[in-house]
C-alpha cells in the first residue's frame, strides 16, 4: 500500500541543493565508466562521507570468478565479543556502473554490528567494460563460494542470507532466485530500494551502458528483472523504500507479487526519503534511523531463522 508523501528530509535537499549548486553532472550523465566511476567519488566526498561507524576485523579475500578471473571480497565481521548470526553476501549499489568497496564499506558495517552477520561484500565487474551478465555471474559466483564457506564465515550452522541496494538489490533478489532453483536455503534477502523490473521504465543511459545488445529480451530475463520470475519460494525478504525515490513504484509493484507468491514480506516506506538513503546516514537523522530499523528487521530474522 502507498504511503503518503511527506516532504523530502531537509538535509537530503540541502544535499541536492548544494549539488547542483556546485555544477556537477549527475553520476551517469555523459561519461565513460571510469569518468561515472570518479565523479561519485568526488560527490561522496564533498556531499555525504562515509560515516564513522564502529567495527569489527575486516579482511580482504580473493576467489576465482566465473571467466577465469579473480574475483576480490571484503569481508566484514561484527564487533569484538559478538558471536556472528549469519554469513550475510551484499553487493553494493552504483547502477552497476558506480560503486565499489569502498563505496559501501559503512553499509557493511552497519549491518555487521547491529544484525551480528558476517557480511561479505562483492567487487563485481562493472558495465559498460563487463556489460550483463557479468555483474550477476560475480554475485551468485561469491554467493555459492560463501555459502560453501560459512564455518570460516558466520558459522556453519548458522543462515545464510542476501543484501544489497538499488542495482545491488537487483543482484539480491535475481541470486535469491538462483539459490532457490539451486536448493541453497537462503534465511532472508535485505533489499535496499532494489531495481527489480528493467523492462519497467528504466533510465535509458544506464541501460544503454548496462544491456547493451538485445536489451528488450534481456531486460524481460529473471537475471536483470527478478521481478519477472516466478516467485513462489524465494527466500523471505525485508525491502526499504521511501515515496521520493524513483524505483518507488517499482518496489511496490515488486512487494506486491511477492505477497501475492506467498513470500514473507516486511516491507518499510519512509515518507521523507528518497533513493540511496543508506547513503546518506551521516548527514541525515531520518536516513540514520531508516538504516537502523532495517537492520534492526534483519537482526530479528536472523535470529528467528537461526
Amino acid at each position: 500500500m502507498q504511503i503518503d508523501k511527506l516532504p523530502l528530509d531537509p538535509a537530503i535537499a540541502d544535499m541536492e541543493r548544494r549539488w547542483k549548486e556546485s555544477g556537477i553532472p549527475g553520476l551517469y550523465e555523459g561519461g565513460s565508466g571510469p569518468v561515472s566511476r570518479e565523479r561519485a567519488r568526488c560527490i561522496r566526498a564533498l556531499l555525504y562521507p562515509k560515516p564513522p561507524l564502529e567495527h569489527g576485523p575486516i579482511e580482504a579475500a580473493t576467489i576465482p570468478g566465473p571467466d577465469c578471473q579473480a574475483l576480490a571480497l571484503r569481508i566484514v565481521r561484527p564487533p569484538a565479543g559478538v558471536t556472528p548470526s549469519a554469513t550475510l553476501v551484499y553487493f553494493h549499489g552504483g547502477g552497476w556502473i558506480v560503486g565499489d568497496l569502498d563505496s559501501h564499506e559503512a553499509h557493511a558495517m552497519r549491518i555487521a554490528n547491529r544484525s551480528g552477520a558476517v557480511v561479505v561484500m562483492v567487487d563485481y565487474r562493472l558495465a559498460p567494460e563487463h556489460p550483463f551478465p557479468a555483474g550477476y555471474e560475480d554475485c551468485l559466483a561469491a554467493t555459492l563460494w560463501a555459502s560453501a564457506q560459512r564455518a570460516e564465515l558466520g558459522g556453519a550452522s548458522r543462515p545464510l542470507a542476501l543484501g544489497g541496494d538499488s542495482a545491488g538489490g537487483n543482484f539480491a533478489a535475481a541470486v535469491a532466485l538462483a539459490c532457490r532453483d539451486a536448493g541453497i536455503a537462503v534465511a532472508v534477502q535485505l533489499l535496499l530500494y532494489p531495481a527489480t523490473d528493467l523492462a519497467g521504465d528504466p533510465n535509458a543511459e544506464v541501460m544503454r551502458a548496462y544491456i547493451p545488445k538485445d536489451a528488450e529480451r534481456v531486460m524481460r530475463d529473471p537475471r536483470a528483472s527478478p521481478a519477472r520470475a516466478d516467485l513462489a519460494g524465494v527466500a523471505p525478504v525485508i525491502m526499504g523504500v521511501g515515496p521520493h525515490d524513483f524505483l518507488y513504484q517499482d518496489n511496490l509493484a515488486f512487494a506486491a507479487k511477492l505477497r501475492a507468491a506467498g513470500v514473507a514480506l516486511t516491507l518499510r516506506q519512509f515518507p521523507t526519503l528518497n533513493h540511496g538513503f543508506f547513503s546518506y546516514t551521516a548527514i541525515s537523522a531520518d536516513c540514520a534511523a531508516a538504516a537502523e530499523l532495517l537492520c534492526e528487521d534483519l537482526r530479528r530474522a536472523l535470529t528467528t531463522a537461526a
